[in-house]
């Protein structure tokens, strides 16, 4: 991946502005990993390169508002570009802890209107969550949805499934009939009472990406539903076998904290990460889909890698409404709570 990367990288220096260096390095906040490896590889250091800045990054995103609200309402901003959940996004905006996106700088030809905030834009990708199974395991008549993946007596085998309700709701509503576009508000009773009928059927609640990897890896489990960045790995290695029919698909967002010390840098830096140039980079180097749809307008991407990628109908649609409902003030802490009693129950 490194070497590819570097190929990539020089490729990209023709197609970059170029800029003034920043007074100091340039900070990036993700989510650590290989996610933020890949982040590195993508986007950090060839941009960087071009712009002429030296960057740090950290892993606080893991920390989710807290860490951002810390900084912001203490007035030590410690960093510039911030890679969040697209609900943190909706929340940060309205608390006020973002700066305005420079969009003279920023051009967001071929990112969904939709995407577009005053505060935060959508990207760097989209990454998406499918069903898998273990590879070979169902030749005959695989799973497709999740109605399927409920029928034990159908499809037997160990289970595994998120252990948090932002997703597992989301999934149980799905086994349960309900289409992508009705999701939203849940109906947490139906949803909680759902799942009671798979319950004992879970042989693990995962709790990270690793751990879905190596539940498979280890042959622990036989069914899962899990995230594309994870489970891409282990179907490259043609270990589980999968169904995109129910994938569903949500965009990262960006943003620059209100205080931030290389504010305009930043700017330049969003910028160059949603260019098409830089965007149809991403499969090479990472299991992500592109957030700048010209990758796909423009057939940036050969066939076969743009049929690999999970996809959804209008997933612009579905992410904004799944960001709204968990960014709404008490929803979390409800779905929380039941969750809690449920895994007691």
């Amino acid at each position: 991946m490194k070497l590819k990367s570097i190929v990539v990288a020089c490729g990209l220096l023709a197609v970059l502005p170029a800029t003034a260096s920043a007074e100091e390095p340039i900070t990036f906040a993700s989510w650590g990993g290989t996610y933020q490896d890949a982040m590195r590889h993508v986007f950090w250091e060839p941009i960087s390169r071009k712009l002429g800045v030296i960057f740090k990054e950290d892993t606080g995103a893991s920390l989710g508002m807290a860490g951002i609200r810390t900084q912001v309402q203490s007035g030590a901003v410690l960093w510039d570009v911030v890679d969040l959940a697209l609900a943190d996004c909706i929340a940060g905006a309205a608390e006020g802890l973002f700066e305005p996106l420079d969009y003279t700088a920023i051009n967001t030809d071929g990112i969904d209107p939709r995407f577009v905030n005053k505060y935060w834009v959508a990207g760097p990708w989209s990454t998406g969550a499918y069903m898998a199974w273990r590879k070979g395991l169902f030749a005959g008549d695989p799973p497709k949805t999740y109605a399927d993946f409920w029928n034990v007596k159908k499809y037997p085998g160990r289970r595994a499934l998120y252990d948090g309700p932002q997703e597992t709701l989301e999934v149980a509503q799905m086994a349960d009939g309900i289409t992508f576009d009705k999701l939203y508000p849940i109906d947490m009773d139906k949803a909680f009472a759902k799942l009671r009928e798979i319950k004992s059927d879970i042989t693990v609640w995962y709790t990270s990406g690793q751990q879905q990897l190596d539940l498979i890896r280890n042959g622990e489990i036989d069914l899962l539903y899990g995230w594309q960045v994870r489970l891409d790995l282990l179907y490259k290695e043609g270990l589980i076998d999968r169904s995109l029919d129910q994938a569903t698909m949500g965009p990262q967002c960006l943003v620059v904290l209100k205080g931030a010390k290389n504010k305009n840098v930043a700017m330049k830096f969003i910028a160059a990460m949603l260019t098409p140039e830089v965007q149809k980079t991403i499969p090479d180097l990472f299991t992500a889909v592109p957030i700048n749809q010209k990758v796909f307008s423009e057939n940036m991407l050969a066939p076969d890698v743009v049929q690999k990628m999970p996809k959804m109908p209008d997933a612009a649609g579905f992410a904004l409404a799944s960001a709204k409902y968990w960014s709404t003030p008490g929803i979390s802490s409800k779905a929380q709570e039941k969750w809690d009693a449920f895994k007691h129950e």
